[in-house]
């Protein structure tokens, strides 16, 4: 017999509860590109994440810079399975702290810098709820137990994680010229996640009130379980009449008064009782009859085993696991500059972060998912102690800075990440990833004085994951980004950056089918953030 699995939770390895660039990756990772979104020739002190083969244009000299994003997310599921008492699913997610902070020295043609940002996740996320997975496979018992006078279900239920993979980078950048530059550094990433939830309180919808599934379900199970000895009792007993009889029908029987009429009319009705078409009974000779019997009696045992296996998963559950890794990001980069530094163009290459995550948890709160029917062991979504691949793919960023006339300047930044070539997509089967997922984002700032600049940005991302990649905690839409901000220097020292933005996502149907029941999942979410930071440079000298 196959291995009972009740499927009710999904919940993907990746760390994509917040916010900004690809399918794993951060790329909101200063107050600056909060308001304007293309950063990626920066020549400023968040150049440190976005083009750190700019630094080198900086004044020699101390410069840090402390920024934080408090961002906030709304993610919506809707499930059209049809036994659902609520098809709709909202998500809320938030983190309130999302820092990002740069430290460089330059001198002369060299700058060296360190970083510290959550180059993944960030956030933590609540359904309340649950999610469709969790709460599909309860549902479905309705249509499994109509003909046993089930009406309907309820259940109490609730999903929390949280996520964030912290970056700490260095590296150390070189002008060639005053055209060009170079970088090489890296970054060690710090991965964590957590999942806790619980799911409570299962309850059938009976003509006699509301009943604990598992009470319910053992209750079949018990009468299936009886429906079987009495077909593998009715086999037995037919034993003497098979030796003498095996090629003869019930029919032949009663007409040669070994049975007597009643007998076969039992015999027969008991057939009728288990499936048996009545219109092929009286061909089936004694031998046969038997066969059909023990076969009858062989499934309901088996029946009454999965029944049994699958309330033992109507029970009270709790979840509490824990998910941690690390790895280490090669990162090269290049900047060239024109015409006095009026054009600026910035590259860099993050080269892929191979990285496992490993499970931590407690006895019994892996999320039971079935049992295995060899050794009566349990079955848990999360085993303690397994090795998960989380890969961070690689990604090329490229922009450029063109300043036009002295008031305003002009940003184009394009990103693409490659996030087939990772183990976990590599591995996947089928597929989940069509293309590279990439960005392209236009920005401007225009100094109104010299003080103080205005800026505005527009960010466009098309993720390449198919079907095969979505799952309730991980799905991954096309977005339209907006960005607006300002920025004030109050002397040479400090200069102060607040921007917001808002994501738009592209909504997502798909469809899904469980136990043979068709459905669509739709996946939302809407993202909005405010951030705030400070630049300050000491002993600047341009």
């Amino acid at each position: 017999m196959k291995k009972f699995t009740l499927i009710f939770l999904g919940l993907l390895l990746s760390a994509q509860f917040v916010m900004a660039g690809g399918l794993l990756h951060n790329t909101n990772q200063s107050a600056a590109w909060a308001r304007m979104l293309a950063r990626d020739a920066s020549t400023e002190i968040d150049a440190v994440f976005f083009n750190p083969a700019g630094l080198t244009k900086m004044g020699d000299g101390f410069h840090i810079s402390i920024s934080n994003q408090s961002i906030f997310q709304t993610q919506t599921i809707t499930s059209s399975f049809p036994y659902l008492n609520d098809g709709t699913y909202e998500g809320t997610i938030s983190a309130p702290l999302f820092p990002s902070v740069y430290l460089v020295y330059k001198t002369g043609r060299w700058a060296f810098s360190l970083g510290f940002m959550p180059i993944g996740g960030g956030g933590g996320a609540t359904f309340d709820r649950g999610v469709p997975m969790m709460e599909v496979p309860i549902a479905s018992l309705v249509p499994a137990f109509g003909s046993l006078g089930v009406t309907g279900y309820s259940v109490d239920m609730k999903f929390e994680g949280a996520s964030v993979y912290w970056g700490i980078q260095g590296g150390i950048s070189f002008a060639i010229n005053d055209n060009i530059s170079l970088f090489a550094g890296a970054r060690y990433v710090i991965a964590k996640n957590t999942y806790t939830g619980y799911i409570r309180d299962i309850k059938l919808q009976t003509p006699n009130g509301d009943v604990p599934a598992s009470d319910f379900m053992n209750g079949v199970a018990d009468e299936a379980k009886a429906g079987g000895d009495l077909a593998i009792g009715a086999a037995t007993q037919m034993q003497p009449l098979v030796d003498n009889f095996g090629g003869s029908t019930i029919g032949d029987l009663v007409a040669a008064e070994i049975l007597t009429p009643e007998q076969g009319l039992m015999m027969a009705g008991g057939l009728v009782q288990f499936g048996v078409p009545a219109e092929d009974i009286p061909g089936m000779n004694m031998a046969v009859i038997q066969g059909t019997y023990n076969a009858i009696g062989q499934s309901l045992y088996e029946q009454s085993a999965q029944l049994t296996a699958g309330a033992s998963l109507m029970g009270d559950q709790e979840g509490d696991i824990t998910q941690t890794g690390s790895g280490i990001t090669p990162i090269i980069g290049a900047n060239i500059s024109f015409m006095e530094d009026d054009i600026n163009i910035g590259i860099k290459y993050e080269f892929k972060t191979k990285m496992d995550l490993t499970n931590s948890v407690p006895d019994g709160k892996g999320f039971q998912t079935g049992i295995d029917p060899e050794t009566g062991l349990p079955i848990y979504m999360f085993p303690d102690g397994e090795v998960t691949n989380a890969d961070l793919p690689a990604m090329l960023s490229v922009g450029i800075d063109i300043r036009v006339v002295e008031p305003l300047k002009f940003s184009l930044g394009y990103h693409t990440y490659f996030d087939s070539k990772t183990g976990w997509a590599e591995e996947a089967d089928p597929n989940q990833i069509d293309n590279n997922f990439w960005e392209l984002a236009v920005g401007f700032e225009w100094n109104l004085t010299q003080k103080f600049l205005l800026s505005a940005g527009y960010l466009r991302a098309e993720t390449g994951a198919n079907q095969n990649y979505q799952s309730n905690l991980g799905f991954s839409l096309s977005t339209n980004t907006f960005a607006f901000g300002a920025a004030y220097a109050f002397n040479e020292t400090f200069k102060l950056n607040i921007g917001g933005y808002y994501v738009m996502y592209d909504e997502m149907s798909y469809p899904k089918n469980y136990s043979g029941i068709p459905y669509n999942e739709t996946y939302l979410k809407n993202t909005f953030a405010i951030a705030l930071g400070l630049d300050i440079s000491i002993h600047s000298k341009k």
